[in-house]
């Protein structure tokens, strides 16, 4: 009896938390796995907050925020059955970011979502497109700034295009998460995927099950595929590994049919291949099995064999490329070499358009863009796509597989783009970003000091904004924060005389793109501090460096 009113009683203190929470901001509690529970055990609480569908989570016993963001359908029992909608962020108990994650409106995962270590620091960046990780991958960095590509293969479906087929020689399928092949012949089975690497040190495992796996026969990994000529394997038996590669149709075995009690028949097994680009290391389950010295990627692929007349099915793949260095990445000193100029633009649509000078981009033959955002710095490809010769205006796209559209932009450009002498102006720009002032957007302020630019040309303003070389292309914005021309010059030896083409002709060139994007107009930072508005413009202000 005694044990059913204390149930009762808990029963009755979750019920009386739900009610409450519906009125105002009161609060109800949920355990460390987000299941509602009583406040006396409890990890944190949920309230709601001032504006609608806006939630505020605290860590019990007053540790600080546990999350803020905005839940669209808020579950009162289960956290995992929320629908979140927009930039969702979570909390470490030292008040830093634990995780900041994007939702689209239908409450799926779309974006750039960004993971910390209680440090502050960057741990994880994950694009999501409508749910689904781009491109299998995601960059994983540690805590001195070195950062990973990690691939993941849980073959829930086919989007990296595994040769799927059965012929009568053999069979290739993917049921239920799990990759099958199957060989029909003595002559076995492989299939195998693209996976280019720019680095020398890389992590590559596989969990695979070798229970139908024949005695004798043999399956496992290929990697540094270029063709049948030319590979490296790891492969096991029943008991025992094979560790080789084949070079010019050469065969080379480091070892052949060592024997391991770490294989498990009828179990899975993780099969691991570790390189720091001088020594290979070979485990099963967590157990290293052989040393090696590094051997050479003939090519780009990597897969799966088995020999025989067997089955060999994998559950999982993990490829994890060390320091990784590309498009995507945040970009090392080494990248800059070939640089030959830089200069400043605005993105100014979600899909990667961007204004800046025409002499910024002229006689490029590769150009580059470097952006901040969200906290991260990453660098794309880019293409020029439109350009006003006469008005010193250009506009190039980000062209790059890398690369998700943000999330809609934070600024306005001014309607009637305008601006009075005496007006109060401001650009974000990246002047001597290679040569000594380092790669941060810097913010430099002024007056209009004239509605005309030099000469007397109408399609310029005059500016006291102190600018350098890489403000070239810069934007300047009112003290509303609305966007008004782009900077693309000054007279040198002058204190403080620039000039800045005006919005009407930048609206003009962008209305001649092909899919005529929508101009920004945004207000939400008019009445922001100065530094609040520096804060936000900044993340659309890019570096541009011309190869």
């Amino acid at each position: 009896m005694f044990k059913k009113i204390t149930v009762l009683s808990t029963l009755v203190i979750i019920v009386m938390n739900i009610a409450f929470a519906q009125n105002g901001g009161a609060k109800i509690y949920f355990d460390k796995a987000g299941k509602v529970s009583d406040e006396s055990v409890a990890y944190y609480y949920r309230q709601k907050g001032d504006k609608p569908d806006t939630y505020i989570s605290h860590y019990v016993n007053g540790e600080g925020l546990f999350f803020e963001g905005i839940i669209k359908n808020a579950s009162d029992s289960d956290e995992g059955a929320n629908v979140y909608n927009g930039t969702c962020t979570w909390y470490h108990k030292n008040g830093k970011k634990k995780s900041e994650r994007t939702y689209n409106n239908d409450g799926i995962e779309h974006g750039t979502s960004i993971y910390y270590y209680e440090s502050g620091k960057i741990w994880k960046e994950i694009e999501y497109i409508k749910g689904k990780l781009a491109n299998n991958s995601y960059k994983e960095y540690d805590e001195d700034g070195q950062v990973s590509k990690i691939f993941e293969e849980d073959f829930n479906n086919n989007s990296n295009d595994w040769d799927l087929y059965t012929s009568d020689k053999n069979s290739a399928s993917i049921t239920n998460g799990n990759f099958t092949l199957t060989s029909f012949t003595k002559d076995g089975v492989s299939r195998y995927i693209s996976l280019p690497s720019s680095s020398q040190e890389f992590a590559l495992e596989a969990i695979v099950n070798i229970s139908k796996l024949k005695n004798g026969e043999k399956a496992g990994l290929i990697f540094g595929f270029k063709d049948w000529q030319n590979y490296n394997f790891f492969l096991i038996t029943t008991n025992s590994f094979y560790i080789g590669f084949v070079y010019e149709g050469v065969s080379s075995m480091k070892t052949e049919g060592m024997f391991s009690s770490d294989i498990k028949k009828d179990q899975d097994n993780n099969i691991k291949i570790l390189s720091n680009g001088e020594k290979n290391v070979y485990s099963i389950n967590g157990s290293i099995q052989f040393k090696t010295d590094r051997t050479r990627n003939f090519g780009s692929n990597i897969g799966f064999a088995v020999s025989g007349k067997s089955t060999f099915s994998i559950d999982k793949m993990i490829y994890k490329e060390i320091d990784f260095k590309s498009t995507g990445a945040i970009a090392s000193s080494n990248a800059d070499r070939d640089v030959k100029s830089t200069g400043s633009g605005l993105m100014f649509s979600t899909s990667g358009y961007i204004i800046t000078n025409n002499h910024v981009i002229d006689n490029s033959n590769k150009i580059t863009i470097e952006m901040n955002y969200k906290g991260v710095v990453k660098s794309y490809n880019a293409v020029v796509v439109q350009k006003d010769i006469d008005n010193d205006i250009a506009v190039i796209k980000i062209k790059d597989e890398t690369f998700v559209p943000i999330d809609p932009i934070r600024y306005a450009f001014k309607e009637s783009g305008a601006a009075d002498v005496g007006a109060s102006v401001f650009t974000i720009g990246y002047p001597f970003a290679l040569s000594g002032m380092g790669k941060g957007a810097k913010f430099t302020d002024g007056k209009i000091s004239s509605k005309t630019g030099y000469n007397g040309a109408i399609n310029s303003y005059q500016t006291s904004i102190p600018v350098q070389p890489g403000n070239s292309g810069g934007p300047i914005f009112n003290d509303k924060g609305e966007f008004i021309g782009v900077i693309n010059s000054k007279i040198m030896g002058a204190d403080n005389v620039s000039y800045a083409i005006k919005l009407n002709y930048i609206k003009n060139l962008i209305e001649l793109l092909p899919d005529s994007p929508l101009f920004p107009n945004d207000q939400s930072i008019g009445l922001s501090t100065t530094e609040e508005k520096v804060k936000v413009l900044s993340e659309y202000v890019v570096l541009i460096k011309i190869k």
